[in-house]
């Protein structure tokens, strides 16, 4: 009977302590759930993403294609706006496949071009002064060491003139000479009439 009892007792034992296993085991599975009052934010489709900047970026264009392009005069705007009015009061006065809503809105999309391109060119030389002016400062140290050379070759050509042989690349490319033209062959003398 004592033997019952610590069998059963054993038993219930091992039941608490595999149900207690399996219940850590689960929940080490799962994570666990923060409890925060405030609603998660969710993240924009990307539908919306693509709605929010569509900035179409025409092709670049090669050399060649930019020779062929015309290019405006100055003014052109207020050109094209009375050439619009000036259509309107002519209704008689067809032009193929352009009209003066069409005129104005081509205009009107050139401008905006126009002043996208200066905000870009704008935040472009921001950004490229101090890297010109750097490239500014170098090149001018560098020339004025490089002057610097060819005064101490000049003083040691006086002493050793194979010096000056071997620096004459640098001397000829320090030298401002002016070319003088060539002095025109005199003319032929003209022949004397024999008597």
């Amino acid at each position: 009977m004592a033997t019952n009892k610590k069998s059963s007792r054993r038993a219930t034992q091992s039941k608490v302590t595999s149900s207690r296993t399996k219940r850590s085991t689960a929940k080490s599975r799962t994570p666990a759930k923060k409890k925060t009052g405030a609603k998660r934010a969710s993240a924009p489709s990307s539908g919306a993403r693509s709605k929010e900047k569509r900035t179409v970026v025409p092709p670049s264009l090669t050399t060649a294609a930019r020779r062929k392009l015309l290019k405006p005069k100055d003014q052109f705007v207020e050109v094209v706006e009375k050439t619009a009015r000036a259509l309107r009061a002519r209704r008689e006065m067809k032009v193929p496949n352009v009209t003066a809503a069409k005129l104005e809105s081509l205009t009107a999309k050139a401008v905006r071009a126009a002043k996208r391109e200066a905000i870009m060119r704008e935040q472009f030389e921001k950004k490229i002064r101090p890297l010109s002016d750097g490239r500014l400062l170098a090149e001018d140290a560098a020339y004025r060491a490089l002057l610097d050379v060819y005064a101490a070759v000049k003083l040691y050509t006086r002493s050793s003139p194979a010096i000056g042989e071997e620096f004459a690349f640098l001397t000829e490319h320090l030298t401002f000479s002016r070319e003088r033209p060539e002095p025109a062959p005199a003319p032929a003398p003209e022949p004397t009439p024999q008597p």
